[in-house]
């Protein structure tokens, strides 16, 4: 019989990992509330200066997103498997 749990959280699993992959600057962005934590000065909803090349999204957060949504994925498939 097929475990439901463990269905749900490798659908889960998957779904959040492809999502942290293709989009990271949106996680970001949900996860600080359109403000990053070196931006303590300014109006509410600036994201930093036009010029910037990443938009002022930091690409330490951006890399860890991405491999966060990498595990994901991984730990997804391994559930996956295990129903298998």
């Amino acid at each position: 019989m097929l475990d439901v749990r463990t269905l749900a959280a490798a659908v889960l699993g998957v779904v959040l990992g492809v999502v942290c992959l293709v989009a990271p600057e949106t996680v970001v962005r949900m996860q600080t509330a359109g403000r990053l934590p070196e931006d303590r000065y300014g109006r509410y909803g600036e994201d930093g200066t036009p010029d910037d090349a990443d938009g002022g999204r930091p690409t330490r957060l951006i890399g860890l997103v991405r491999v966060v949504g990498a595990a994901l994925v991984i730990s997804g498939a391994y559930f996956g498997w295990t129903l298998v």
